[in-house]
């Protein structure tokens, strides 16, 4: 195998394109195109070729995981998920291994910060939270840990007595409304024998 012509991308000039034996091979950034030690004319092995193609789909891993993760937290299966959709499961494990070894991926942060999104900013109980990170792949103690915490700083009552003074607006409800709105509230996720506490006061 023998590199006949290395190029810089017009895209980017920080990166070059490799050929071999007159086809395009691979594209990476020049500073491992040095570390490498490409030059046009030398023969590369087998070896070293699939070194390089590895290493090139591992740092587009981590630019995608990257990326990902640059809006918001995200569990370790929603990234494991999204990498999925591209990438092998070695290539998915390794990158997931990465992040949480630098703290960008870790479960428990994650849990308790969604959890407390959920109930002050979407106003939902328990349960619904509880349900909803079940689905993002959080383990139950972690789900467990970031419940306790919630429940020993806020009251899933007054939520609930939001929501209601909304709907209600100060108008008496009969019974057909009151299920409707107990539904309303179950759908939200919070506990039943808190909902039927709250109603029998609008009642």
């Amino acid at each position: 195998m023998l590199i006949t012509d290395i190029k810089p991308q017009a895209r980017d000039k920080n990166r070059v394109s490799v050929y071999i034996d007159g086809k395009f091979a691979f594209g990476l950034i020049e500073a491992d195109r040095l570390f490498y030690k490409l030059e046009v004319g030398k023969e590369i092995t087998r070896e070293k070729y699939d070194e390089i193609i590895n290493e090139n789909i591992y740092t587009k891993a981590k630019n995608k995981a990257a990326g990902f993760l640059g809006f918001r937290m995200r569990s370790a299966k929603e990234l494991r998920n999204k990498l999925r959709e591209d990438f092998d499961e070695e290539v998915t494990e390794r990158v997931i291994e990465l992040f949480k070894g630098y703290g960008y991926i870790n479960d428990l942060e994650f849990a308790e910060a969604f959890a407390k999104d959920c109930l002050n900013i979407k106003k939902w109980g328990t349960v619904r939270i509880k349900q909803e990170l079940r689905l993002k792949g959080v383990s139950e103690e972690y789900i467990n840990t970031a419940l306790e915490i919630l429940e020993n700083t806020e009251d899933a009552c007054e939520n609930i007595r939001g929501l209601l003074d909304r709907r209600i607006k100060n108008t008496p409800i009969d019974l057909r409304e009151k299920q409707k709105h107990f539904n309303f509230l179950l759908r939200r996720g919070f506990k039943t024998e808190d909902i039927k506490k709250v109603l029998e006061e609008y009642c």
